[in-house]
Formats: structure tokens, sequence, C-alpha cells
């Protein structure tokens, strides 16, 4: 290998060298020439004879130990290409040698020494790789250990911001640690060029550096990163007042909080008299974000309106250099609540009204106010019931929240009722609602109709004389009480609407009524309607009772019962007769009894005994069903005009 470098004249050359082959391994020889530089002497370079071969040898000096393997806690970079050896003093052929407990073949250079190149060997732990030799007449085991440490990488992201024009922080991403058992971890330098300054980091990712008082603004750092191993630097040029990164503003303040309006202030942290900050502020109200910029010295304030009522928000303001944008400062986050506000909206108000004991009753229902129209916590309700036929003093009734509903004697039937719903600050306008001393017409046939597992649709006809709107009512749970009974308003001019909710079930039937509201804000039944979202197989069975029995006929009869609670609309009812031993099938003889028939005569043309089941169907054919301990069925309808007399083609037994 050849190695070259420069002296000056009576200079004295102390040169270290590292061979690539430990000096344990072999002997190493050296010798040097010298010639005259040829940039300052005109002419070829005239070099001068060698000189005598001068001898390292050190293997004298290893000690008496039978087994020796260099080099000795090497340290290398990840990647590297490293040579090691053994050398044996026991002329013996049998060892071998291990990288981390795995055998390595190496090549021999004499009896005693033989040498394995490693290539590209990499990072395993910070403790270094295991290389060991062993002999096989067990003369012992030698090792060494090799520091792999990582590659020095160039700090990434370098860069410097300043919050107060007095003190820099510059931060950089300084990628892998390279320390080692026998290596600290990288140190950092931060240089900077035209004060000549220099300081070593006390930390891995940032470095403060004070800015010099006689108002120095450019600025060019050089940061060098620097292990056992190499260096690695990168540079960077700023104007320091362009990278003004401010601290977050404080003592945040919410002032003149009332129902629709707020102002709120907040003080910085100053960058000096000359430089201003912009602001920018946010609000986070129902669903909305509104945003506004102010601009800054040191206090500042933001006004904001259209608010609602009793309402949590959430502000937060940020600064950032008014003059040269650098960076946002962090977020100052405060919550405020507006002050309440009388109610905007009436009660959603229903009514039900009965007769008991010739006296009127009405029972009021109304819906809570939605926060939006609440504008705070509503306390109570006030009733204020004025009969229409009479001059006497009005009654009041406050009905303490959270109720949504209560019941009222009248002292007669003819009269208008106002609800108003009240809050801390005052009250809200009122829902009327008139009971009209007349019966209304109340005799409207009830129509059947079907709906779906969506909900259900309904319709009616516009009315021809002035309606002020529609109003439809139902039950969720018509089975127990109370039902939970719910109503929606529709305008004048909807002659239909669709009734969806969670609560509807299968086989759970429903009735609703679509009133029409006058002028005078009186409400009249106009239909009635009822239905299943989805019908099921009927559940309920009569009970059959048999009499009038002869040889040749006998008389089936049940009571009637009620089919409100059957999960489907009864239609009618089958009839089967069959042999005792027999089944019933598709094709069994039999008869069809309408809805509202109670009693079957039935005629036999023989004396011997039958045996005689039952079976309900209901509207839908798909859902039948037959059970042979039970003599009542469910079944899909057929026309009555299939009507007969049972006829007996089967043997009898």
């Amino acid at each position: 290998e050849n190695y070259t470098t420069t002296v000056k004249w009576n200079q004295v050359l102390h040169w270290s060298w590292e061979s690539k082959l430990p000096l344990e391994c072999a002997k190493h020889f050296i010798r040097m020439r010298s010639a005259v530089d040829a940039a300052k002497t005109p002419g070829p370079r005239v070099w001068s004879s060698w000189s005598s071969w001068e001898e390292a040898d050190v293997q004298n000096s290893l000690g008496r130990d039978p087994l020796f393997v260099f080099p000795k806690d090497k340290l290398v970079e990840e990647g590297s290409n490293v040579t090691i050896c053994y050398v044996s003093k026991s002329h013996q052929n049998n060892i071998s040698c291990y990288l981390e407990g795995v055998r390595i073949r190496g090549e021999q250079l004499d009896p005693n020494v033989s040498v394995f190149n490693l290539n590209h060997v990499a990072f395993i732990r910070e403790t270094g790789t295991n290389i060991y030799c062993k002999a096989g007449r067990g003369d012992g085991i030698k090792g060494t250990v090799l520091f792999v440490s990582k590659v020095l990488e160039e700090p990434k992201d370098f860069s410097c911001e300043t919050q107060d024009l007095t003190t820099l922080n510059c931060t950089w991403d300084p990628g892998s640690d390279t320390g080692l058992l026998k290596q600290l971890s990288q140190s950092y330098t931060l240089f900077e060029s035209f004060s000549g300054k220099k300081t070593l980091c006390k930390h891995k990712s940032w470095c403060l550096w004070q800015v010099a008082p006689e108002s120095q603004d450019m600025y060019n750092f050089t940061l060098t990163a620097e292990n056992y191993l190499r260096k690695r630097s990168v540079h960077l040029l700023f104007n320091l007042t362009h990278r003004v990164h401010p601290m977050a503003p404080f003592n945040v303040l919410f002032k003149n909080v009332s129902a629709t309006s707020a102002t709120m202030t907040w003080k910085v942290h100053s960058i000096g008299k000359y430089y201003t900050l912009l602001c920018q502020v946010e609000l986070y109200g129902e669903e909305k974000v509104t945003q506004h910029n102010v601009s800054v010295k040191v206090d500042g304030a933001c006004l904001f309106s259209g608010l609602e009522p009793d309402t949590e928000y959430m502000a937060q303001v940020r600064c950032a250099n008014g003059d040269r944008f650098w960076k946002w400062s962090e977020w100052t986050r405060q919550n405020f609540t507006t002050a309440e506000a009388a109610p905007s909206e009436a009660p959603d108000v229903w009514r039900n009204v009965k007769s008991v004991q010739g006296r009127c009753v009405v029972t009021l229902f109304w819906k809570p106010l939605s926060k939006l129209q609440a504008h705070g916590k509503i306390l109570f309700y006030n009733i204020v019931i004025d009969y229409l036929d009479r001059t006497s003093v009005s009654e009041l009734l406050s009905i303490p929240a959270p109720a949504n509903g209560t019941e009222l004697p009248l002292n007669q039937c003819s009269s208008q009722i106002r609800i108003t719903a009240n809050n801390s600050v005052g009250t809200s306008p009122a829902s009327v609602v008139v009971v009209s001393g007349r019966p209304g017409n109340e005799e409207v046939e009830e129509e059947r109709f079907k709906g779906t597992e969506n909900g259900f649709f309904l319709s009616w006809k516009p009315q021809p004389r002035h309606v002020t709107g529609y109003l439809v009512e139902w039950c969720e749970h018509p089975r127990d009480p109370p039902c939970d009974l719910q109503w929606k308003n529709l305008g004048p001019n909807v002659t239909n609407t669709v009734v969806s909710s969670d609560a509807f079930r299968p086989g759970v039937r429903y009735n609703f009524r679509i009133y029409g509201i006058s002028p005078e804000r009186v409400p009249y039944l106009l239909a009635k309607k009822t239905g299943y979202s989805q019908e099921l197989a009927p559940s309920d069975n009569p009970q059959v009772v048999m009499t009038n029995l002869t040889s040749h006929s006998f008389t089936l009869s049940w009571k009637n019962y009620s089919t409100e609670s059957q999960p489907s609309f009864i239609q009618g009812y089958h009839v089967y007769l069959k042999s005792k031993a027999g089944q019933c099938h598709s094709g069994s003889e039999k008869a069809v009894l309408s809805e509202m028939q109670y009693v079957a005569n039935t005629k036999l043309t023989t004396q011997n005994k039958r045996h005689l089941s039952w079976k309900t169907y209901s509207r839908n054919p798909s859902m039948s069903f037959w059970s042979p301990r039970t003599p009542v069925l469910a079944r899909a309808p057929m026309t009555l005009s299939q009507r007969s007399q049972l006829l007996m083609n089967t043997p009898l037994h």
C-alpha cells in the first residue's frame, strides 16, 4: 500500500497508520522516499531512492498463551469490511472460529496464523459483536469484541427560530444514535461564522444561542455532528427578524357576556415596540366555526355577536409575526357560556278530550323545547284556561318541569287553553288549544291499511273548507299504558305523510287519527286508520264448543274474542273434517267461515266417528301454521263463496 503526505522543510514527520491487517497477525515492512513539490519547482518531479525496509514484528511480544485473536475491541462503522486473525503457538490445524455462534471460514497465512475477512459488518448490539476461536484439544477459547457503530447521519431538518429576539432555539433531527459501550453518542457543535462564536450543544436535538446584543440580524450557522469515526455538517443562513415564532397568548378573559354576544380579551408576549402580531381567533359553537383576525401589540380583543343563548362556546387564539410570517404560536383555549334568554318558540301541544260523569276532562301533552328553542333551563309551564261561554276569571296553573303533560277537569267543555314554557328570564309564546262544546264528528269509519318496515304512509283528501293545518296522532306502544302518545303537525297544503319510528314492531297494530285544524284552532277528526308495519301469523285461537251432536250432524260454536291483540288482521276461519287417523292438508275437505261468523252447522253423511280440526286465517297467505295439539290454527284468507257443507270422501272408522 502507498501513502503520500506533504512535509515542510526541517519539519519532523509523525505519521500514525493503521493497517487493515492487524500488526499482530503478520510482520509489516515500511520504506519511504521523497520528492520536491512539483507545484513550486518547474519540470518533472524527481523522486529520491527508497530507504531500506524497516520491519515491525510484534508476534514475539505476544506472551505465552497458546492462542490469540486480533484485533482487540476494534471500533468500525456499520457496513465496513474488517479483517481478523488468530495466532496459534501450538501448531494446531483444528482451530475453528465463530461469529456470534456461527462458524466462519478463513485463509491460512502460515502454519500459526489464519485470517478472516468480514464484509459489510452489521450492527447487532451496543455491547458489541462477539468473535471467538477454540482449539480442538481443549487449549481454551480466545476471542475479541468487534464494536460496530451505526453510521453517523447528517443532521436533518436543521432550523432556528426565536420567540423574543433575545434567544435562538435551533433544532434538528439527529437520526440514529451511534453510541456504544466503547463509544459515546455523537456530539453536536454550533458555529456562527459572522460572530466567530462556537458552542458545544448540551442536547442531541436542540441548542440555545444567545442573540448578539449588537443587533446582529443575519446569522450563518454550521451544525456539526461528530463521533470517534467521522464528522457531518449542515449549514443555515437566515435573517433573525424572519424567524419569529411567538409564545402563546395568555390571560384570556371574557367580558360583557350576554345572551347573544361576548367580548374576548387576551395578552401577548411583546417582541419589541416596532413589531405587530397578527392574531387568529376561532370560535366553536353549535356545529359552527367562525374565524377572526386581529392585529395586536400588547393587548388583544375580539367581539363575538350573533350567539345563541345559554350555549357553551370554545374560543381559541394564536398569534404570528404580522410583518414577516414564520409560524403561528400554540393555541390558547378558553370556554364560556352565554346568558339565558326567554324561550323563542311555543311548546308543541296536543290534547285528548273525554267525558267523565258528564264533565269534560282534557289531557294535555306537550313536547320539551329543544335547546335552541328553550334558551335556558325550563323551570315550569303555565296553563291558562279561559271559558268561552262566560266571562269568569281565567284559571291559572303552574306545572313544574320536566313534566310533559297534565290532566284538567273543566268546568265546561267550551274553553280555550294557553300553555307557555318559562325559564329564569322569561316566558315563551303561547300554544293555544281550543276545546269545543259541540261534539265532534267522531262517526268516521276506520280504514285498514298496510305499513312497511320503513313506516306507514298516510294520505287523506284535502278539505273543502278552510283549514290552518293537519295533525296526525298515534301511540308508539299501544299495548302498554301509557301508550306514549305521539303527534305530527302538518301544513294546510299537505295531504300525505310518512310516519316512521324505531319503536314500531312487527305484529303490533297501530292506530292513527288524522285531524283538521279549523281557523278557530278547533280540531276535528277526518280519518281513522289502523295497520301493521309487518303482519305475523295469528297467535290466539277461539275456544270451540261442539253441541247438538247427532248421527248426521253437529254444531260448532265459539265466543267472540278481541282481535286487537292479534299480530295480524283476522279474515275468517276454516273448518276441516278428517278421519281420526288421517291428516289435514291443503286438499282436505273444508268449510270457509267469515270473520264475524261464530256458529258452524255441519251435516255428517254417515254415522261413523270423525275428527274435526280448526284453522284461523289472516290476510297474509304466507303466514300460516298448523299444530296437531290445538284445534284452532291460522291460514291465509279464502273467498267466502267457497263456504259449504263438509263432504266425506275418506273411509270412516
